[in-house]
Formats: structure tokens, C-alpha cells, sequence
């Protein structure tokens, strides 16, 4: 013989709370995921804004040193703090720096020279809030540019 329910009385409130429950899991993950896609764009933009600061900056240096026939000059060139974004409750600002080096290469010729400037720009994304730590880590972004010269002419 086999034993059926007597009474489906509580029945059809356990299917709502599990239906609720369905529902609510779906809601939040819709959630989760429109913060995520918010927080890669405004990432993206300032990754964009970071890249054209430097970007600036490397020109600033072609212009000031066009007429320079030597080794690359960056006293005209300035470094430091620079707003970012604006826009939300807290500003975001980087740090942008430029280092030369002075190299020699033989393998090009023993009377060619050339400078390496860097330009780095250092960043963070706002202020750490709930799910914000994991996604709001230090940016750093670098380029550089080769310059090269001649050291000393040679007579045939």
C-alpha cells in the first residue's frame, strides 16, 4: 500500500518561501553584477585619463627638448599630484613621476647614446568600501621613450 499525505496544509507557504528565496539570490547577483560593471568602467576612465597624463607628459618632453642635439633635459618638466576624477564623493588623484637613464649601446655604434625616460603614474580607485577591497587595488601605469643621440662625430 502506499502512504499519501493527509493534509497539504503548509504546503504552498514552503513553495513561496522557496520561490522568495530564488528570486532574492537572483536579485542580489543582479546587483553584484551591475556594481562590478560600474566600478570596470570608472576604472577604465581612470585608466584612460592616467594613460593621457603620461602620454602629456612624454610630449612636454620632445617639445621642450626638440632642438637639443644632446642628452634629454627634464628640469622643464614637472612631476607630482594630479586630480584624476573629480566627480564622486572623494577625489582620485595620481602621482606621476619621470626618470631618466643615460645608456650606451655598442651593438648600435661606440659613438651613439641614448636616454631612457620613464614616465609613471601611480593611482587608487576611491575609498575602500564593503566588496570595494578586493576590487581596489594600487594602479601603476608606466611608459617610456627612447631617445638617442650622437656622443662625438667620426671623421672618415
Amino acid at each position: 500500500m502506499i502512504n499519501t499525505i493527509r493534509s497539504e496544509k503548509g504546503f504552498g507557504i514552503i513553495q513561496v518561501l522557496g520561490a522568495l528565496l530564488i528570486v532574492t539570490i537572483a536579485v542580489a547577483g543582479l546587483f553584484l553584477s551591475s556594481y562590478y560593471s560600474h566600478h570596470k568602467a570608472n576604472e577604465n576612465y581612470h585608466y584612460r585619463v592616467a594613460l593621457l597624463k603620461a602620454m602629456q607628459k612624454l610630449e612636454e618632453v620632445k617639445y621642450y627638448n626638440m632642438h637639443n642635439n644632446g642628452s634629454v633635459d627634464l628640469r622643464d618638466v614637472t612631476t607630482g599630484n594630479f586630480v584624476i576624477d573629480d566627480q564622486g564623493e572623494d577625489d582620485v588623484e595620481g602621482t606621476l613621476g619621470i626618470t631618466k637613464v643615460r645608456r650606451n649601446d655598442l651593438a648600435i655604434a661606440n659613438y651613439v647614446a641614448y636616454d631612457i625616460v620613464t614616465v609613471k603614474v601611480n593611482w587608487q580607485d576611491g575609498p575602500e568600501e564593503y566588496l570595494n577591497t578586493i576590487l581596489n587595488q594600487p594602479k601603476e601605469l608606466e611608459l617610456r621613450e627612447d631617445y638617442f643621440y650622437r656622443t662625438d662625430v667620426v671623421t672618415p
